[in-house]
């Protein structure tokens, strides 16, 4: 096979497991290597590392997928899916739900690849042209070990672009209904996999809604960026006294009313459309438990600084306004920012409205949202619960 050598002395990553070689340590690529293929990899000796896919287009010229001499073939791909497969048993919180990431890119060693099972129906998400390329065999791997009833693409996401990619979404096998109703521990939601944000649904808030059910009872409940309500209906679950669910769009806060309905909690639930960094300068705030899940502020290294004022500013407003004994969960989405510049933002914020809070948890993915111990660059959430006095 075709190879791909390394400059010398830069293989160390490669050799601890590391899936990503940037351009930078490249030394050179034979001839009819073309962007998406898969290679040989090895270091500036000669010895073999591994096998990956190229791309010219992109700062991570090769992402790798076997750090051995398995060549990556069916049966190689076939292992890692019914690894990631094996791996979702091990999360004590996955049999209390109908919905689930069962593959996670890079936390399942397989970069550019999303994965997610609702009830029995699969939507993918395609990221890389690596992995565009090995599209139809990891669509048919995934009917021969799962049998779903339907494979949706949603291959929408705007980071294709960087791969010289389209977006793309359709039909892949079966037939896809245009709503799935999942349980998700005891409550139910309508997820329109064809149109909603991501492939639906915020999977990787399972844990932190039920964290926020269990904070809930006797509490008024605010929900900010609150999309399709999942946060609002697990607070009503709960036992919380009223749910509002703010967000910009008319159309998810349609969804979250029918799924607090769904749940029997339609006169308990109301709905705001506002911008959410407008709303908290203007709008009273009596609730005691919020919930602020705003989507990923900080989309790349370069946006740092101005999506960093973003997390403060809304922050310092809910710490202006909200009461004593007020029970917050603030989270972030962004990769570029990791737990320490996420707590440090957040303390900046109380510190300017002269409130005092303390810090009852951190958190991070749920067990369907590995993180490879190898490649922590792909741990994007965090969130923090914080008490404020």
């Amino acid at each position: 096979m075709a190879h791909i050598r390394l400059r010398k002395n830069r293989e160390k990553s490669v050799l601890q497991g590391h899936p990503w070689i940037f351009s930078g340590a490249i030394h050179e690529i034979d001839h009819g290597i073309g962007d998406g293929d898969i290679a040989a990899v090895r270091d500036f000796s000669g010895a073999h590392l591994g096998y990956g896919y190229y791309n010219s287009k992109t700062q991570i010229s090769v992402r790798m997928l076997s750090f051995s001499t398995d060549p990556v073939d069916d049966g190689f791909l076939r292992r890692l899916i019914i690894s990631a497969i094996e791996k979702r048993k091990a999360g004590p919180s996955l049999g209390r739900t109908t919905a689930c990431r069962m593959i996670f890119s890079e936390g399942d060693f397989l970069p550019g690849l999303i994965v997610d099972r609702y009830n029995n129906h699969l939507v993918i998400q395609i990221l890389t042209l690596g992995m565009e390329k090995l599209k139809s065999r990891i669509v048919s791997i995934l009917e021969e070990t799962l049998h779903p009833e339907s494979v949706y693409e949603r291959s929408d996401h705007e980071g294709r672009k960087l791969e010289g990619l389209s977006e793309s979404s359709g039909q892949l096998a079966g037939t896809t209904p245009v709503e799935i109703t999942i349980n998700e521990n005891g409550a139910s939601f309508n997820v329109d996999v064809m149109r909603g944000q991501k492939t639906g649904f915020f999977l990787d808030q399972r844990d932190s809604r039920m964290l926020v059910r269990s904070l809930s009872k006797g509490r008024k409940a605010l929900n900010l960026f609150s999309y399709t309500g999942g946060f609002s209906v697990q607070a009503l679950a709960g036992g919380a006294t009223k749910a509002t669910c703010v967000d910009a769009s008319e159309n998810a806060l349609i969804a979250a009313h029918a799924n607090a309905m769904l749940n029997g909690y339609g006169d308990k639930h109301e709905t705001v459309r506002a911008d959410i960094f407008q709303y908290l300068r203007e709008a009273d705030i009596e609730a005691g438990i919020i919930v602020c899940d705003p989507p990923a502020l900080v989309k790349s290294r370069n946006a740092l600084e101005a999506g960093c004022r973003g997390y403060k500013d809304l922050n310092l407003q809910i710490a202006k306004k909200c009461r004593p004994g007020t029970m917050l969960l603030t989270c972030s989405c962004s990769r570029f920012i990791d737990m320490d510049l996420f707590q440090k933002v957040v303390f900046s914020a109380f510190a300017d409205a002269g409130r005092r809070a303390a810090i009852l948890g951190k958190f991070g993915h749920p067990a369907d949202h590995p993180v490879s111990i190898f490649c922590p660059e792909t741990e994007y959430l965090k969130s923090m619960l914080l008490y404020i006095e």
